[in-house]
């Protein structure tokens, strides 16, 4: 199997989206390729972060290739190579030159395309490590080289043990559960507080109102897309930016309102995060104790500020409500990344194992043919002999591993 990729380790997001396909996009290229006399299967993974094209030759059509396990723009490239005609796949599919793709490219083949595969399904080749979404993407991409009848028997059984792979490390480890940014962190105390709030309540269908000050912002609008969507959840969102007329940019998930009216729909909040780059509190003791009066709002209120200089004035921590700043949030996530990279590292180790399997059933399928002849062959020879016979023909590699393989599994029946 041989891979190519251009990700977000050597591409701009500008790069990427030149070269990025479309749900209907890829399935055009496929049917292409699935009438290519070169190509046995091919599977294309395209993401916000990545674009990879795997590809399984047929062998009788490439025996003249140098079998090269990786090839970086430093090495010599052979006119005519595969990795050129894969390259060229891409490149004349998004009417871009050949040179961009060599500039961002990484290719690999054999064991390091393999390995690379199960690594990105699992997320340990993810911007955010462990995230979950590429999981459900490499799923949906092989999906669609099946459905355009693109895979062979090697690539079924290479994506269905990436995503086997996958699962397990999701599964038995903490890489895929554990937060690393202060926004991702932020969501996860909102939500937590929440389920408080209706436990000790008994409230479970009163509106639960969270308002985000810097809604537009990165980390406003990663909070919000991390709560919104929940039953009885409602997210108001605050901007300074307004058309012409007065009124504020809208947002899908949100209810928008006017920075400067904030205070006027404050009071009636659970939750009031703020993430903007003001020199100035967005939240004051004062105003924050007016709002409440004016709406005769009871009960406890959650601030989070997660701006530096701070926007919420420290002063409105009371009895009913508690303020976490950036600093709690920033220690967290340092916490979260170093459990991460522990989890990292076993989930590296399972994917060894799990390479070590799939390479067992290709190496398997491709000896299955040749059994009924050896058996022929080996009835020839007593046991000793064959013994004798494989030690002058095998390496001390090769012989020790044989004879470690053939007491295993004589020892086992």
């Amino acid at each position: 199997m041989y891979c190519i990729s251009i990700n977000y380790k050597k591409a701009p997001l500008e790069v990427r989206s030149r070269f990025a396909f479309s749900p209907e996009e890829q399935r055009q290229f496929l049917r292409k390729k699935h009438a290519d006399d070169m190509i046995a299967g091919c599977v294309l993974l395209s993401t916000c972060n990545r674009v990879e094209y795997y590809v399984n030759f047929k062998e009788e059509r490439c025996a003249d290739f140098l079998d090269n396990c990786y090839v970086n723009q430093s090495e010599k490239r052979e006119t005519g190579d595969l990795w050129e005609r894969m390259e060229r796949d891409i490149c004349e599919e998004r009417n871009l030159d050949i040179g961009l793709c060599r500039k961002y490219i990484n290719c690999y083949h054999g064991d390091r395309a393999l390995k690379h595969l199960h690594r990105v399904a699992a997320g340990v080749e993810s911007m955010v490590l462990g995230e979950d979404e590429i999981l459900g993407q490499v799923k949906a991409a092989f999906s669609l080289a099946m459905e355009e009848g693109c895979t062979d028997y090697q690539l079924n059984t290479i994506f269905k043990s990436a995503v086997t792979g996958a699962k397990r490390i999701k599964t038995d480890t903490e890489l895929s559960r554990t937060s690393v940014s202060v926004a991702t962190l932020a969501a996860g105390r909102i939500l937590a507080f929440e389920k408080q709030l209706r436990q000790e309540s008994g409230w479970e269908n009163r509106p639960f109102r969270v308002m985000i000050i810097g809604i537009t912002g990165k980390t406003g609008s990663t909070v919000m897309k991390n709560i919104c969507n929940r039953e009885n959840l409602f997210v108001i969102g605050t901007s300074r930016q307004h058309g012409s007329d007065g009124t504020v940019t809208q947002m899908d998930g949100a209810q928008m309102v006017l920075y400067r009216e904030r205070y006027d729909v404050m009071g009636q909040c659970d939750v009031v995060v703020s993430a903007t780059g003001s020199p100035h509190y967005t939240v004051t003791k004062a105003e924050w104790q007016q709002a409440v009066k004016n709406c005769g709002r009871k009960g406890r209120t959650l601030f989070l500020d997660l701006s530096v200089p701070a926007d919420i004035d420290s002063g409105v921590e009371g009895d009913q409500t508690t303020l976490y700043q950036i600093d709690y949030f920033t220690e967290l996530a340092r916490s979260n990344n170093e459990k991460k990279l522990i989890e990292k590292e076993r989930a590296e180790l399972m994917v060894e194992e799990q390479l070590d399997e799939v390479k067992k059933d290709l190496l398997f399928h491709e000896i299955v043919p040749e059994i009924p002849k050896l058996k022929d062959q080996a009835e020839k020879y007593r046991f000793e002999q064959i013994l004798y016979r494989v030690r002058q023909q095998a390496d001390y590699p090769e012989m020790q591993g044989f004879f470690r393989a053939l007491k295993k599994a004589l020892e086992e029946t």
